[in-house]
């Protein structure tokens, strides 16, 4: 049974870590990417460089470890 980390504190807990690694990045800080937790995966969106779109996956990875990513983002 797959875990749901999006609920609650949790959830909440998670979001915050992701939305400011991502943020305090010195390559992602100048994109503006979206984090959305569900309970099936962590859906990054936003308009982003191509080193930005892979250091925001590898930021997600680094932090929420297994948990499936789905990659909205769209590279300038």
């Amino acid at each position: 049974m797959a875990s749901d980390f999006s609920s609650g504190a949790a959830g909440a807990g998670l979001r915050a870590s992701l939305v400011s690694a991502i943020a305090y990045d010195e390559i992602c800080n100048s994109c503006r990417i979206e984090v959305t937790i569900t309970a099936q995966s962590v859906i990054l969106s936003g308009t982003v460089t191509p080193e930005a779109a892979q250091r925001a996956l590898q930021i997600v990875r680094e932090i929420a470890g297994s948990a499936p990513i789905w990659d909205r983002m769209i590279w300038l």
